[in-house]
């Protein structure tokens, strides 16, 4: 977003949040809100007044069941969406109608056309929107991001994302939206969104996408297997693999390979790191880059205790975006991740349903603004 300076709050004032959804993942969102210094939680909101009344007690904050109640509130200055993917369009734009900021848990909407409308609205109302994706928030990624830019590896020709993850049926008939088209999407839409984005901003714009997309393990109506085949714009190609059927499920990686060196990340370890560039001064080995991911960068305070992890995520890369949005409310400043960014994602893997749709590459570089 560029343009006139967004709304802030007053000095010394902090920024109010209020949160739409009380499910497993609001709960990282919450904790995320305390534990940053400058941000309030303010109050929750969910459709089912069980999950609302218990978030509301839980964290001591009013609590109720009427959107629009909510976004009513003075004493809000900004809203945290965790309901289901599908819905997160029609309340992001709801809330920018109502003034106010906007954090969008991933993806930020399920088609390009409702992030466009979220980016523009959010724009004339001066307001900022977030599109959660607190890996990029792991300083191993920070490491990792600068080494690529920085030619630590010599030129990129492969980059590679994997996610085999292991969701159990029950988890899709736990909710009727779960796995369904309309209100979830699949794996890419859903688990494998971070490394959708992790990819894109390692390896840089990307020119078309090639994919085959699959349900074989579930019944679901979205998909729970896809592959990726992607040319960035720099030359270089891209892969991602994403499956929610790898039993018993295994840590993301990340692959970058290069003409002078190359890197891989397993969850957030560095566990091969190799450089051969004189120029580079920053970590040239697994063990010296294990040691700079491990360096705090400012973080604020976690609390010592937090809630049980939501398949494999607690609050800690909520806690480090969570910072970098409440600061750039107060500075009047786009957010790392905004709403263009949160597009970006979304934009690659609707090509990739209509890649495997057609059976032809999608090329972005006709669709980029």
């Amino acid at each position: 977003m560029s343009g006139a300076m967004l709304r802030r709050p007053a000095r010394g004032v902090p920024v109010r949040f209020g949160i739409v959804g009380c499910g497993a993942i609001s709960t990282q969102h919450a904790e995320a809100i305390l534990a940053v210094p400058g941000a309030e939680l303010a109050a929750v909101e969910s459709a089912g007044e069980e999950r609302a009344r218990a978030a509301g007690e839980r964290f001591g904050v009013p609590w109720g069941t009427d959107l629009g109640a909510l976004l009513a509130r003075p004493d809000i200055d900004a809203v945290s969406i965790c309901t289901p993917s599908g819905l997160h369009a029609h309340q992001a734009l709801a809330a920018i109608a109502a003034g106010k900021h906007v954090v969008v848990e991933k993806p930020i909407a399920l088609w390009v056309t409702d992030a466009d409308a979220i980016v523009a609205a959010a724009a004339a109302a001066r307001v900022s929107v977030s599109t959660i994706s607190q890996r990029r928030f792991e300083p191993v990624m920070h490491n990792l991001r600068d080494a690529v830019t920085g030619g630590a590896f010599g030129r990129p020709a492969m980059i590679v994302a994997e996610g085999l993850y292991h969701r159990p049926q029950s988890y899709y008939d736990s909710a009727s939206w779960r796995g369904t088209r309309d209100l979830d999407g699949g794996v890419l839409m859903n688990q494998a969104i971070h490394m959708v984005d992790l990819l894109r901003w390692v390896g840089g714009p990307v020119a078309s996408v090639t994919a085959r997309i699959a349900t074989v393990g579930h019944a679901m109506e979205a998909e729970d297997t896809a592959t990726i085949a992607l040319r960035f714009t720099s030359g270089a190609v891209g892969a991602i693999i994403a499956t929610t059927c790898a039993t018993p499920g295994f840590p993301q990686e990340l692959r970058v390979y290069g003409d002078a060196g190359h890197a891989r990340i397993v969850g957030d370890r560095p566990v091969e790191w190799v450089v051969d560039t004189p120029h580079w001064s920053g970590p040239s080995d697994p063990e010296s880059a294990a040691q700079a991911a491990d360096g705090s960068g400012g973080e604020p305070a976690s609390p010592g205790v937090f809630a049980p992890a939501t398949w494999g995520t607690d609050a800690r890369g909520h806690i480090r975006q969570y910072a970098d949005i409440v600061a750039a409310i107060r500075e009047g400043r786009p957010s790392s991740i905004d709403g263009e960014e949160g597009r970006a994602a979304v934009e690659i893997v609707t090509a990739a349903y209509e890649s495997d749709r057609t059976g032809r590459a999608v090329d972005l570089r006709r669709q980029q603004r």
